[in-house]
This record gives C-alpha cells, sequence and structure tokens, in this order.
C-alpha cells in the first residue's frame, strides 16, 4: 500500500476549532469505511493540551518538533495582533528548511509572514485584517482579493476560503475526480479558482452562485460550440459589458478565462475517468484542436494531458 501523504497541523491556545476542523475533516476524514482518508493527518503541539477558543481543550498527537517530519504543515488562524508563539515561529522556519510544503488557513498567514516564509512571495489573508498584515509585513505582496494563493507557500482567505484550499491540495495530490469526490460529501463547490474575490460588495453571495452556476450549465450544454462573450451575456440576460464587470467584480478574471478554465476542468475528469483518446478528450472538452487543447493544458495545469492521466487516472475515492 502506497504511503499516504503526510500533514501536520499545529495548534496553540487561542485557535478557533473551524480552521482547525476544516483540514481535519477535508482532508484526513473516513469518508468512506472501504477506503483510508487521503492524508495522515496530526496535531502539533503541546502534549499538556491546548486551549482553543471557546474553551475546549484539545491533546495534540504529536510534539511541536514533528511540524518537520511532514510533508504539508497547514497552519490554521490565529488572533492577529496577539504575540506568536515562539516555539510556533521556530518549528515552521525547521519545517520549511526540511522541505515541507508551507500553507496557511485564514490569519494563519501573520505566522507564516512573521517566520519570514512569506517575504518576496504572493499571498492573501481574511480580507477584514489585509490592513494590518500590509502594515505589518511590508515585504510580502499581499493579495487581499483572492479566496487562496499558490506562490509556493500557499495562503488562503478568512474561514470558508481554507476549504477552497483544501481542495487545491486534492486536486494537486489526488486530481480532480478525488476533491469533486471530497466536495461533494462537504456539500460545497467543487473547485472556486483562487482569484475569485472574497466578498460581494453588492450581491448576496446566494445570488453570485446562483447566477454562476446557471451559466456554467449553460456553459457545459454548449462546450462543443463557438462560445464568445456575445453569447455567454445572452445566456446569462445581460449585455456583454455588464457580464465582464460581473466577473471582474465577483470573480477577479474575465468571463473568456472563465470558459477557459471550465474546458480544462472537464479535461482533467475525462483524462481521469475515461480511456479517451487524447484527441477524444480534446473533443470532449470544446476544443477544435488537439494541438490548441494540449498548449492551454500545459499553461493552466503545467503537466501534459498524457502526464495527468498518468498521475490520477483511476484513482478512486468515496
Amino acid at each position: 500500500m502506497p504511503v499516504k501523504p503526510s500533514v501536520a497541523i499545529p495548534i496553540v491556545d487561542g485557535m478557533t476549532l473551524f480552521e482547525i476542523g476544516m483540514p481535519l475533516e477535508a482532508l484526513g476524514y473516513d469518508w468512506d469505511h472501504d477506503a483510508s482518508p487521503l492524508y495522515d493527518v496530526v496535531l502539533c503541539g503541546d502534549l499538556r493540551g491546548v486551549r482553543v477558543h471557546g474553551g475546549p481543550r484539545l491533546t495534540p498527537h504529536r510534539p511541536m518538533t514533528a511540524l518537520a517530519e511532514a510533508g504539508t504543515v497547514l497552519v490554521p488562524a490565529i488572533r492577529p495582533g496577539d504575540p506568536i508563539s515562539p516555539a510556533l515561529l521556530r518549528e515552521l522556519r525547521r519545517a520549511a528548511r526540511a522541505g515541507a510544503r508551507m500553507v496557511s488557513l485564514c490569519t494563519g498567514a501573520f505566522a507564516l509572514a512573521e517566520a519570514g516564509l512569506l517575504d518576496g512571495r504572493r499571498a492573501t489573508t481574511h480580507w477584514r485584517w489585509a490592513e494590518l498584515f500590509r502594515r505589518t509585513y511590508p515585504r510580502v505582496e499581499l493579495d487581499p482579493r483572492a479566496i487562496y494563493v499558490d506562490d509556493g507557500v500557499l495562503t488562503s482567505a478568512g474561514s470558508a476560503a481554507g476549504l477552497d484550499l483544501c481542495l487545491h491540495l486534492i486536486r494537486t495530490d489526488h486530481g480532480q475526480h478525488a476533491a469533486n469526490t471530497i466536495a461533494r460529501n462537504l456539500v460545497i463547490a467543487s473547485h472556486r479558482d483562487g482569484d475569485q474575490a472574497q466578498y460581494v460588495a453588492a450581491d448576496p453571495l446566494t445570488e453570485q452562485a446562483r447566477w454562476l452556476d446557471e451559466l456554467r450549465t449553460w456553459l457545459r450544454a454548449h462546450l462543443h460550440e463557438d462560445v464568445t462573450l456575445e453569447r455567454l451575456a445572452a445566456a446569462a440576460a445581460v449585455s456583454p459589458r455588464t457580464l465582464a464587470r460581473r466577473f471582474e467584480r465577483d470573480l477577479a478574471t474575465t468571463p473568456m478565462r472563465w470558459v477557459a478554465a471550465e474546458r480544462i476542468a472537464v479535461a482533467k475528469t475525462l483524462l481521469e475517468t475515461t480511456d479517451l483518446p487524447i484527441d477524444r478528450v480534446s473533443h470532449g472538452a470544446g476544443y477544435y484542436s488537439p494541438v490548441t487543447f494540449r498548449a492551454g493544458f500545459i499553461s493552466e495545469v503545467g503537466v501534459t494531458p498524457g502526464r495527468y492521466r498518468t498521475r490520477f487516472s483511476r484513482r478512486e475515492v468515496g
């Protein structure tokens, strides 16, 4: 049996159960009794116990020094402005030197930044604390709009955006099908792009989800056609200019970049779950040319369609 990727979650007094529980459930929960979790997840901290926000006391599995043994270290939210545990900072730096993939959820980015692990990198955190973060860590390129950022070190925006980053980790390590399965179990959207805006100034999030889901349904039914901005706008019952503004406001992208990403998502699913030749996958995702498909796939995913299939085909979970 292959060794599961290891994830260590450091916990210290004052952290919240929500941000600790998100990665435990998304990455380490046994959703299917016939299949083990995707990751070996452990809590690391003071073995005498850690008192989290609200009063409950958690007992870590391992001491804080075990962070350096993990493949991924994931830091939950901390309270901005409070002193950060020197032991936590020391072990974060040691884990980074050992080659661990460093990840934070919400204001956990403050700990990574204090440890010097975000200097010169793009990052995000909860929008409420963005200005404090920017003033405190001027060497970090903060993107307060993004829901998550992967710039070698990975950071997420506030609260539930941590689930989007967890799904990004699953897609990266186990493929689109695995991420889709976990998302269904969590009853959340399977993919929100990292550049999507953290919050919507005008429309409620429920309205944003509705118009985007309706447009995605329309697109999936018309993938094999010439999808233009004008056709997308007509499907959304708005003008092209209004649609472009809506995408910029809610998703921080353009309509046609979104279409390209949706085509790639369909291609990933076909590569993982079917034995279709690459040119058939290309056609199934709505590309007229396999050459164009291959170039677009490499640009978006970083590997060729063939390599992606070799890595993720037939990976079943849940």
